[in-house]
């Protein structure tokens, strides 16, 4: 029973996941403005905002105008609705709770880098903060279970090590290979893993950007931008649940 309502829940967290997605590269209030149609600015009802069951029923079409509904609403509720779910059964009750508020947080952030380049500094700084805290006072919350003096020379080295990269590259290739908010990332995520599994992030990050980078290459001749900070979160996901 508890299950279920892990899974409900994160399925509402996607529905509010999905309006911070499409908002905030607008500057939108994300409360206090009602949801609408994206193609006509029409109200949606309740009735026809339910995660993934509105989106069954409607048959991928909105009601207001008939014009098709991204995908990706259905695919982010339906992905944070597993990522509950699997937190209920892989964690105990606490960290369970801790991780699915994560979760919501990382799947923002890679859906919005992946569409727009952008990571929001808000997004790193909670991490960041949420994480060294944890570590230092509730050790038992952080599944890592890593300790605090691991967590700051994990965050020293991810940020000096990724800083240091971007700017070598910058000096070399007279462009941005590496955004200043990929690094911040890094170095929030690496406040969660400490050093060694930050090894293991860097690694898995990489394999998802090369993978993504070969299978765009295909679809287009032009330069080919790797959202690296999308490719860091599932990255994370993959390294804790794994």
């Amino acid at each position: 029973m508890i299950g279920v309502l892990f899974l409900i829940t994160g399925t509402l967290f996607g529905s509010f996941a999905n309006v911070c997605i499409l908002r905030l590269p607008k500057n939108e209030n994300i409360i206090f403005k009602s949801s609408y149609c994206p193609e006509c600015n029409n109200k949606i009802d309740w009735l026809n905002n339910i995660p993934v069951i509105s989106y069954v029923i409607l048959r991928g079409h909105s009601k207001c105008c008939n014009k098709k509904i991204s995908i990706q609403y259905p695919l982010v509720e339906f992905f944070l609705g597993i990522l509950f779910l699997l937190n209920y059964i892989l964690f105990d009750l606490s960290q369970a709770i801790l991780l699915s508020g994560f979760f919501f947080l990382i799947t923002i952030v890679i859906v919005i880098d992946f569409n727009k380049q952008i990571i929001f500094d808000i997004f790193p700084y909670i991490i960041i903060v949420f994480g060294l805290l944890i570590t230092f006072f509730f050790p038992t919350l952080n599944p890592f279970q890593v300790g605090i003096l691991n967590s700051l020379f994990s965050v020293v080295i991810s940020f000096t090590l990724f800083l240091t990269i971007r700017k070598v590259f910058k000096k070399v290739k007279k462009k941005e290979g590496l955004g200043l908010g990929d690094a911040k990332l890094v170095t929030a995520l690496s406040a969660w893993t400490g050093f060694e599994n930050f090894l293991y992030l860097l690694i898995i990050s990489s394999l998802i950007g090369i993978i993504y980078y070969f299978i765009v290459k295909k679809k287009r001749s032009q330069e080919v931008r790797i959202p690296f900070g999308s490719a860091l979160g599932m990255g994370f996901i993959i390294l804790l649940l794994y």
